[in-house]
């Protein structure tokens, strides 16, 4: 049986808010979600598994429709899809009334219900959250009915606050396979056969490196899973590495070619890294308009000389806390840092004081 496991697609997300590209990247998520359909409608699977989180929060009628909409297109596809955190089956929701497409199974037990797929051999266990919080661990003793059946398990969460899971737990209980969401990072445990397969595109600036879904095989002899790179773009982390004479606009000509050499689609956290001119400031506004910087963090240090600033401050603290550190031959990392920061803080003082 070929599958495919998607999870957090969080429609309706707005993780660039404020930004140029806001309104483009909500649009971004719904058109990545919808080409995942039509890629199933152009090489068809047998399952396709939605672990939770296919909103951002609580669905509109007409999104729901929407998306049934898609669903129709690939009739031949089996779906299943739970309700995660996020999107959870609250009183009122239209998740409750909604009547889904003849190949669609909605998950709606607050508790772990096995779903059969007769044509299929095959039986989904899963539930839909009732609350944006749950602390039990639903998933860790659950045993299989059927053996003779291709048994998996769909569990949305792996936190302290959205179903703790105990994989050794979960890979004892018999699955043939174990589709996880909630958790943004892809992860692949092929011996114990669980896997996270992330969000679909970045949600957050904190989803760095590579996002997509699991495509996978199994029957009852065999396995087979990998994760399959599909978001239209990614967080990027960038390091740049600053010299005592670099100016403002070397470093955009220069952070052009970077961001174009790496895919100017992707957004970026840019490190500034090394040793600057004590005098030189980074131009934020201009490095944001350089390309999609989302941050900027500065890790650099003042090039100080710090024989000339104790000869000049010998009779101050700044001079006595310099002269802890020039009498080593050699400074460890620790020591260096603290030096240059402790300078630092030690000249902004006394330049306050003026």
């Amino acid at each position: 049986m070929r599958f495919i496991h998607t999870a957090d697609i969080h429609l309706g997300a707005n993780p660039e808010n404020g930004r140029d590209w806001d309104i483009r990247r909500q649009d971004e998520i719904w058109g990545t979600f919808e080409r995942l359909i039509t890629h199933i409608k152009e090489d068809p699977v047998d399952l396709l598994l939605i672990a939770g989180d296919l909103f951002h929060r609580q669905p509109l009628l007409r999104e729901l429709k929407e998306v049934d909409y898609l669903f129709s297109t690939i009739p031949m596809t089996k779906i299943v899809l739970c309700a995660g955190n996020h999107d959870y089956i609250k009183k009122g929701s239209f998740y409750e009334t909604f009547e889904w497409s003849k190949n669609v199974i909605f998950v709606d037990s607050k508790n772990v219900e096995p779903y059969n797929i007769d044509e299929l051999n095959t039986c989904v266990y899963a539930l839909s959250y009732y609350n944006n919080e749950n602390r039990d661990s639903m998933y860790d003793h659950v045993i299989v009915n059927d053996t003779s059946k291709i048994n998996i398990l769909m569990a949305h969460g792996g936190d302290e606050k959205h179903i703790p899971v105990n994989k050794k737990r979960v890979a004892m209980s018999g699955f043939d396979y174990a589709a996880m969401g909630h958790i943004h990072i892809p992860s692949i445990d092929e011996s114990n056969r669980i896997a996270y397969c992330g969000s679909l595109e970045p949600i957050d600036i904190n989803d760095v490196g590579e996002r997509g879904y699991i495509y996978g095989e199994v029957d009852k002899d065999n396995f087979e899973i990998r994760f399959v790179p599909f978001a239209k773009r990614n967080y990027l982390d960038m390091d740049y590495l600053l010299t005592p004479t670099v100016t403002n606009m070397e470093i955009k000509s220069r952070l052009q070619s970077m961001i174009e050499d790496h895919g100017s689609a992707n957004m970026y956290k840019v490190y500034f890294k090394g040793y600057r001119d004590p005098e030189f400031q980074l131009d934020e506004a201009m490095i944001s308009n350089t390309g999609n910087v989302v941050a900027i963090i500065d890790e650099t240090v003042p090039d100080y000389d710090f024989e000339e600033l104790y000869q000049e401050n010998k009779d101050n603290i700044l001079g006595m806390f310099i002269h802890k550190y020039l009498g080593k031959s050699e400074l460890t990392s620790l020591e260096r840092k603290t030096l240059y920061y402790g300078t630092k803080a030690l000249l902004d003082a006394m330049e306050d004081r003026l």
